[in-house]
């Protein structure tokens, strides 16, 4: 057997790919399914794909597809795809997925403990080390997720690392709230993993989240001699500031690793020309683009989801997403870039029942179709809007979509959303707007050309339009009850959307741009 072929989604729903046996491309062949080292499922590759066939893979029924998600326990999970019947594992077919520990802890504990598992496995025999501020009540967090683990020691922060005293060498040393990065924390990471770190021990210290600190917790470490240092912001914040977190092995490589290049984040709102923006990226980057989309309406990704996609392929560029509502500084280890856009909000407004009347025969997200009419292709665009205006639950778009979009999870005790929505804003790399995205994108191609940020190039192209299911819009005046009860849903989108325009006015225009041009046939 020669075999051949590639895991292109190892995730908690999905395990995808495909394998072949190029010596008898006839010749139909399985995969094995390994989750935390037990054997779960035999899957045959046997389910076409285009791109196989006109690649010459055999007849193109070589694809396989596989929930792993019953198998999958909370915290730390192995994931590996194997040809069948040998220990060969299929290219990026290896990998690890985060589940939470609710377990009773707070919120801030579930983010920073799913953020450690990324990166670190607890085991049983293990003897876990806690410094400084927190230290005493860590103990109790880790039992209350169900974490495993043989012994725990608190210390305080010591004012001389000489003084630190362990009756054992420690596999885990966590500091919750490390005062800053500097001279003493570089004294404190020497005499630990000089005297007091197993060989395969690890180290996570905390740090508030500040302008410039990931710079000076990269440079403490390195004097430090732990180079290859990972950076995690958590969201929302420890005790009330956000918190960075640094992952560290210690004693692990003295040679530093290349950094890798930030994560381009694409926050796609819907109906504001994000299909044509995110083409662009697919266009370019190809599969090193992640696509996250869920077929439901309301579902919201984690940052342990998130970040265990970010995790399973260095190579990843960036991705879009309906799903994403919480912007951390730093996933998986890398610098996370923030790109959205905003759209008029009546013209987006009126774009999304356009869409929904097109597409209604073909929608199949449940969610989705909760939250629209059930005569939703037959009514007029203000009967339509009436029915969406008048709903007494959440649904999207019947009150300010954006700043809710932007606002809700971000800053969900924000008694402003309108404010807190800008908070997240200006935290963004570059937020564009729809009805200026010749302009857009010009600036934003000039922003990555100054700070070397590797973009596409190349026309945007125009995708997902629906503009021959409008109608009659005159009703959209304050003299119409509808059009009326529209205007006053969407006032504080207004208000972003002007505030954006601005902003992005504000960058200036450079030289050269681009064009639009309709979809390849």
């Amino acid at each position: 057997m020669s075999p051949i072929g590639c895991v292109d989604i190892l995730a908690d729903t999905c395990v995808s790919g495909w394998a072949a046996d190029s010596a008898e491309p006839a010749r139909r062949v399985s995969v094995e399914i390994v989750v935390n080292s037990m054997l779960v499922a035999t899957v045959p590759c046997e389910a076409f794909r285009e791109d196989l066939l006109a690649a010459g893979i055999g007849d193109g029924c070589k694809a396989f597809r596989y929930d792993p998600s019953v198998y999958l326990k909370p915290g730390r999970n192995s994931l590996e795809v194997r040809y069948a019947g040998t220990d060969l594992v299929v290219p990026k077919g290896r990998g690890y997925w985060v589940r939470r520990r609710d377990g009773g802890i707070s919120e801030q504990r579930v983010a920073f403990i799913a953020a450690l598992e990324a990166y670190y496995e607890f085991r049983p025999e293990q003897h876990v080390c806690a410094i400084g501020e927190g230290a005493g009540a860590l103990e109790r967090v880790l039992v209350e997720a169900g974490i495993p683990f043989r012994r725990f020691t608190g210390l305080e922060v010591p004012d001389d690392p000489s003084g630190v005293r362990l009756a054992e060498r420690a596999d885990l040393a966590i500091s919750w709230a490390w005062s800053k990065p500097g001279p003493g924390l570089v004294r404190v990471l020497r005499q630990l993993v000089a005297d007091h770190m197993s060989k395969a021990g690890f180290l996570a210290f905390g740090f508030i989240e500040t302008p410039g600190v990931s710079g000076q917790i990269r440079q403490a470490f390195d004097e430090s001699g732990q180079p290859n240092v990972k950076l995690e912001s958590i969201a929302p914040p420890l005790g009330g500031a956000r918190r960075m977190f640094a992952f560290a092995e210690a004693g692990g490589s003295q040679a530093r690793a290349t950094q890798a290049a930030p994560i381009l984040a694409h926050i796609h709102v819907p109906k504001c020309a994000g299909t044509s923006f995110r083409a662009l990226l697919e266009r370019y980057f190809g599969p090193k683009q992640l696509s996250l989309y869920v077929n439901d309406t309301y579902f919201v990704y984690g940052d342990e989801a998130l970040r265990s996609y970010l995790l399973q392929d260095p190579e990843i560029r960036g991705f879009s997403s309906h799903h994403v509502r919480a912007f951390p500084y730093w996933m998986a280890g890398r610098e996370m870039l923030y790109i959205t856009f905003l759209r008029d909000p009546i013209e987006q407004f009126v774009s999304y029942m356009t869409h929904i009347k097109k597409h209604y025969a073909g929608i199949t997200a449940e969610s989705l179709l909760d939250a629209v009419p059930p005569d939703a292709a037959q009514l007029t665009l203000r009967e339509f809007a009436r029915w969406l205006l008048t709903q007494d639950r959440d649904i999207p778009f019947r009150e300010n979509h954006n700043v809710n979009f932007f606002a809700r999870h971000s800053a969900p005790a924000s008694p402003d959303r309108l404010e807190a929505a800008k908070a997240a804003l200006e935290r963004f790399y570059f937020v564009g707007i729809t009805e200026r995205m010749e302009d857009s994108i010009a600036k934003l191609r000039a922003l990555a050309r100054s700070t070397g940020l590797d973009f596409p190039p190349g026309p945007v192209p125009v995708e997902n339009t629906s503009a021959e299911c409008r109608d009659d819009l005159s009703w959209i005046n304050p003299e119409d009850e509808v059009g009326s009860l529209l205007l006053r849903s969407v006032e504080k989108d207004r208000q972003l959307y002007d505030w954006a325009a601005a902003r992005l006015e504000k960058l200036g225009l450079p030289t050269g741009g681009i064009s639009f041009t309709s979809s390849p046939p």
